[in-house]
């Protein structure tokens, strides 16, 4: 499903790309001031408007939007195996069980249950961490639509600047043409940037919160029931039976009909 995904999307692409620029020459198309104007000007502003290290994690958590979504069944799964150790007070076997998980809030989870911590302190480091997550990936979504915002007006930007240049060195009528041409491509790199990459990597980011928000409460809720004694088929039962399919931007995940936060 996936590979034929990928297809689609490819050939998509490439359709789009042939049916933009099939009219417009590789000379035309390239017009450096335009790039340097919207590229030079946007980093400009970023560098202004936010610290480096922010700029930094925001690239991270574009990237983490494309890997893999974490599997909500076999996070569950984790969290019963862990309700079964829990129960028979092994915890040398949980320490090693904990070595295993990749998802890093889970592993949280774990380590303030193997730390004995009572269940109000789990509780509040677990919501808190949840809520940093969150904001996080928040304040990249911000920098993405500042992006989408920024591109359009450099755009026009260099477009008034390539028409002063071009009417200060007016001879004739015929050389104005090609000349509009190429002030127009600034307006239209920032059109593309904004609605093809900026807009759509914001999207994806904020599908990303969600689905982290999602299952975060998943996690918040099977550790207060792993730390409670609960019997784990009963845990399993409230994770993954009462549950309510919805659709998140066209995914669907399941979402818990208690409040789990």
């Amino acid at each position: 499903m996936n590979f034929l995904f990928s297809i689609i999307v490819i050939a998509g692409s490439l359709l789009f790309l042939i049916l933009t620029f099939k009219d417009i020459g590789i000379n035309m198309l390239l017009n450096t001031h335009a790039l340097v104007i919207i590229f030079g000007g946007t980093f400009i502003s970023l560098f202004i408007a936010f610290p480096l290290n922010r700029l930094k994690d925001t690239v991270t958590d574009i990237f983490d939007s494309f890997k893999d979504k974490r599997d909500r069944n076999e996070i569950i799964k984790d969290i019963v195996e862990i309700a079964r150790i829990y129960r028979s007070s092994n915890m040398k076997k949980l320490e090693e069980k904990t070595k295993n998980i990749n998802d890093s809030f889970l592993r949280l989870g774990i380590n303030l249950l193997l730390n004995h911590s009572k269940i109000n302190e789990i509780r509040d480091i677990l919501e808190r961490e949840a809520s940093l997550r969150i904001a996080r990936y928040n304040l990249s979504q911000n920098i993405v639509r500042t992006v989408a915002r920024l591109a359009p007006s450099l755009g026009l930007a260099g477009t008034v600047i390539s028409l002063v240049s071009m009417f200060k060195n007016f001879h004739s009528v015929d050389s104005i043409a090609p000349m509009m041409s190429v002030a127009l491509m600034s307006t239209f790199y920032g059109v593309i940037i904004s609605n093809v990459f900026a807009l759509p990597l914001s999207a994806k980011i904020k599908e990303k919160a969600i689905l982290s928000d999602i299952l975060m409460s998943i996690i918040i809720e099977g550790i207060t029931a792993i730390y409670n004694m609960e019997h784990p088929l009963k845990i399993e039962d409230r994770l993954s039976g009462h549950v309510e399919t919805v659709k998140v931007y066209g995914s669907e995940v399941k979402i818990p009909l208690t409040n789990t936060v």
